[in-house]
């Protein structure tokens, strides 16, 4: 089965788990459904999660077909939608959408099997394999990663990026980079209770002031080289991240985006590893990315080119998420480890200094 999304604006979706039954999955999976039971829910998240199983028709009990047990993933908790309600609504719908219209076009990246997605005004929904019936292993951003396991990260991405280079916002209206942006924007508004607070990580005096650091990010917004334009993932820190038998793949991919590539590259780098394996690594991991980039298609840069240096210097900025992430969507203990990395990063390659180097936006 493939990710088939309906072209109706209308499209009926549940938004409450109790209002998933088997006649709807029968419908938009194609197939005779007899019964479903939900075997667990994961409501508390910035993504839920339904896990079902599916018991068919004219069902063979011995089979072991891994599509009778799915995963239902979108907005079903109401409640939790409604703190965020433009933020949450708008990430389910980009996933629906990526996997309906670009996943089935890619070849050198492995994703999660979708079997349907859609989406409507108020829901996105993705139905995919249970990751973990399959044997997955899933990230944890408190935990920094190894450097050849972020090396095999960043050819995921590469394959990403050479499959739609050259990308232009009007191919994929849906996938513009304002969403994300315009959300950083939102957070800087609660800037003294990310930033400021008590209960916040300590950061860096370059990085503590609020009018300086919404210059540098409208500036990095509106100067990414288009020389480096493809469709982006847009958040790959470890928590979006699974390993399958040892080797890394990305999921969660709310926050698709036409952007810079290395957008994903520095956030990636950055948010995997420890400050110190960083530090004495990152130049050999950016230029395997390159190559991997050039070897799945895309254009051939090499780490010593200067303009591939800026825009990696400056897409550090892509981790302030972290320093203006609320705890009720990602875990203190992940906030605190996230911004030890990215603040040291920002602060080594001088981030803000960089773009408040560079001209000004026309």
């Amino acid at each position: 089965m493939s990710a088939n999304q309906s072209s109706s604006s209308e499209l009926e979706l549940p938004t409450l788990p109790e209002h998933v039954t088997a006649s709807w999955i029968a419908s938009v999976l194609g197939q005779k459904v007899k019964s479903i039971e939900l075997t667990k829910a994961i409501l508390n998240a910035s993504a839920s999660k339904l896990f079902v199983t599916i018991t068919y028709e004219d069902d063979d009990e011995g089979s072991a077909d891994p599509t009778k047990v799915i995963c239902i993933k979108g907005g079903f908790n109401p409640v939790f939608i409604a703190r965020y309600p433009e933020i949450l609504i708008e990430m389910y719908k980009h996933e629906a959408d990526f996997f309906s219209r670009v996943a089935p076009t890619l070849n050198n990246i492995d994703l999660p099997r979708a079997y349907w997605a859609g989406s409507n005004s108020k829901q996105g929904l993705v139905i995919m394999d249970d990751l973990e019936v399959l044997g997955a292993e899933f990230g944890d951003p408190v935990i920094a990663w190894p450097v050849e396991r972020t090396m095999a990260g960043v050819e995921q991405l590469a394959g990403l990026h050479a499959g739609t280079w050259g990308i232009q916002v009007s191919d994929h209206p849906w996938a513009s980079s304002d969403f994300l942006d315009h959300l950083i924007f939102a957070l800087c508004n609660r800037w003294d209770d990310f930033v400021h607070a008590p209960h916040r990580p300590p950061i860096p005096e370059v990085l503590n002031d609020e009018k300086r650091i919404r210059a540098a990010l409208a500036k990095h917004y509106g100067s990414r080289n288009p020389k480096f334009r493809c469709l982006t993932h847009g958040d790959t820190h470890i928590g979006n991240t699974y390993l399958m038998k040892g080797e890394p793949r990305f999921l969660d991919w709310q926050s698709i985006q036409v952007a810079s590539a290395f957008h994903d590259v520095a956030y990636f780098i950055t948010g995997s590893l420890t400050v110190e394996d960083r530090r004495a690594h990152e130049m050999r991991i950016l230029q395997h990315y390159l190559d991997a980039l050039a070897r799945f298609g895309g254009p051939s840069f090499s780490n010593k080119d200067e303009d591939v240096l800026v825009e990696y210097r400056k897409s550090m900025i892509a981790g302030y998420g972290w320093i203006l992430a609320p705890y009720e969507l990602q875990s203190e203990a992940r906030v605190r480890a996230m911004c030890e990395r990215h603040c040291a990063a920002m602060v080594d390659h001088k981030t803000v200094q960089l773009i408040e180097s560079l001209p000004d936006i026309a």
